[in-house]
């Protein structure tokens, strides 16, 4: 990746959440606690079915950072779609409109060339920056920050040799065990599986949310909690909920997510804790070779 190269992305989407009543519906419905998200500092977040089942996942930030009453969801265009479906119904009851934001558009760029292409960020003290119209997230550990960009307010690049390819900003995903939710897994995984509760998806002191009942029981009596697994397979014809079974056949777990890379499928796994160090291989055939990270 050259110095003023970055990425667009294209499968993302916003959503707007207006009104005196917006941090209360979010609070009452998505996993994170509004009330720890400001002007520096966004949070990620999910909505759950009643299940506990994972409906969409999003970072949730101020709209406006001078006020509480408008906020974005940030995610996979068709879930936040999804989203805006869900929430929709919850609206009657408070004092709120959803739309999308179409005029936003996406890009990622390595934490190490903000300020190279930025000259304003001097350093990076909270996870959500804002230099005019435009805002910076950052999250986990990876190499990539989000950019969200504002029409008003153009970015100072040529995106014309922007690199087009989103397998980068998707193996940054895959290497920090981090899930975004698509159409493919969308309910079927609950947020312990998905490593929420590790990647601080889910807030366990907040109030309560749709499928928090689920959810809590999981964290506090669960004596054996499933986890993502990050792995690799010469097996190039992987499809997300494939299931994964043990030496004697047994069905212990199921790929979440993969990228194919230098010939090999790069994959997280939600495995039953006792076979994250086991022999697994997929339905398909493909041994399943874990991968250490430093």
């Amino acid at each position: 990746m050259k110095e003023k190269e970055i990425i667009k992305l294209k499968n993302l989407l916003t959503l707007e959440i207006e009104g005196g009543g917006s941090k209360d519906l979010l609070q009452g419905q998505i996993t994170c606690d509004m009330n720890k998200i400001d002007e520096k500092s966004s949070s990620l977040g999910a909505l759950c079915n009643t299940k506990g089942r994972v409906i969409s996942s999003f970072i949730v930030l101020l709209a406006d950072k001078n006020s509480e009453r408008s906020y974005y969801l940030v995610g996979d265009k068709e879930m936040i779609l999804k989203t805006k479906q869900v929430l929709t119904k919850y609206s009657p009851f408070y004092d709120v409109n959803l739309t999308t934001k179409p005029e936003l558009s996406y890009y990622a760029v390595t934490n190490n060339n903000l300020s190279i292409l930025f000259p304003e960020i001097d350093s990076i003290k909270n996870n959500t920056i804002r230099l005019k119209y435009n805002i910076f997230l950052l999250y986990l550990k990876r190499k990539f920050s989000l950019i969200l960009a504002n029409k008003d307010s153009p970015l100072p690049i040529n995106f014309e040799n922007s690199l087009e390819n989103q397998k980068v900003w998707e193996l940054d995903q895959i290497n920090n065990r981090n899930v975004e939710i698509t159409q493919e897994i969308s309910e079927k995984y609950t947020p312990h599986e998905l490593n929420y509760d590790l990647t601080e998806r889910v807030d366990f002191e907040k109030g309560c949310y749709t499928g928090q009942e689920v959810v809590a029981k999981m964290q506090y009596r669960a004596k054996k909690i499933p986890r993502l697994m990050l792995a690799e397979s010469k097996n190039l014809n992987l499809d997300s909920n494939m299931p994964v079974y043990n030496k004697n056949g047994l069905k212990v777990g199921s790929l979440v997510k993969e990228v194919i890379d230098q010939g090999k499928s790069i994959c997280l796994i939600s495995v039953k804790e006792d076979f994250l160090k086991k022999s697994l291989t997929f339905e398909k055939g493909g041994k399943i070779k874990p991968i250490k990270q430093t």
